[in-house]
């Protein structure tokens, strides 16, 4: 009696228990509050379950939560010191808080573990970028470049990193890599565009707004752009673009009516 009475309860409150793979499900289909709820009770049932944390740490991040996220990231680490998705996991939400030396030790450790995950290689990349560490930097998109060759990403950043070494022909090499292998072409020029007049060149930059504008003449971002570009050259004409570009919802072009005054 005794022991079929245990075998009841054992039953009755297993089938209270989560379902990971059901968990999985939620958190694909987006669903986090309720992955989250199924795997509370997983990990009720076995708290040190490293793969129901670090699905549960996710979706929290997805949500935003990012202390309860931390939390659990840091509990995985207390079970497993060298657990690569981790210390990633941390070193993203310390960017997404712009804590950039923060992100940046978390995510080179993350690399440790996982030296061939590309996505990891150019987020850390971009963190010593934000911490001035470019040759570092360079490095690490040069290891992302031996993995993926064709991901126009790394050579976006690459030339932001050769414009902070003060080599405006590699800046200019690499961002030409970069359009060579942008999905979006048009966007791949606007973002050229954008990062030029970043680094003061504004005349590579007024080019690659002009061929923006050619193939889009409603885009008023870029028209914004190249207006601030031209303020120096051709003041009456640049005002005129800012003004149908604030007229026609940019905010950038909002902002800088004033130079206009």
């Amino acid at each position: 009696m005794r022991l079929l009475l245990a075998s009841i309860c054992i039953l009755t409150f297993c089938s209270c228990g989560g379902d990971f793979n059901q968990a999985r499900r939620h958190f694909e289909n987006q669903q986090f509050n309720d992955a989250i709820s199924e795997l509370n009770w997983v990990l009720f049932m076995k708290m040190s379950d490293v793969e129901a944390l670090q699905l549960r740490a996710m979706s929290h991040e997805a949500l935003e939560e990012y202390d309860e996220a931390l939390t659990d990231y840091k509990r995985i680490l207390q079970l497993k010191p060298r657990d690569g998705k981790a210390h990633a996991g941390i070193g993203k939400i310390y960017w997404e808080q712009e804590e950039y030396k923060r992100a940046e030790m978390n995510l080179l450790l993350a690399a440790k573990e996982d030296p061939e995950n590309v996505d990891l290689l150019i987020l850390l990349s971009r963190a010593m970028m934000k911490n001035e560490n470019y040759r570092s930097a360079d490095e690490f998109l040069k290891s992302a470049r031996e993995i993926d060759e064709k991901n126009a990403s790394i050579y976006f950043y690459r030339g932001i990193v050769q414009a902070n070494l003060g080599d405006p022909m590699s800046t200019a090499s690499q961002f030409n890599m970069y359009i060579m292998y942008a999905k979006d072409n048009l966007k791949a020029y606007y973002n050229r565009g954008f990062a030029y007049m970043r680094m003061g060149m504004t005349d590579w930059a007024k080019e690659d707004f002009d061929y923006v504008l050619g193939k889009k003449p409603d885009h008023y971002e870029a028209l914004a752009r190249r207006a601030v570009c031209s303020m120096g050259t051709n003041p009456g004409q640049a005002c005129l673009d800012l003004q149908q570009a604030a007229k026609n919802g940019s905010k950038y072009a909002q902002e800088k009516l004033e130079l206009c005054q």
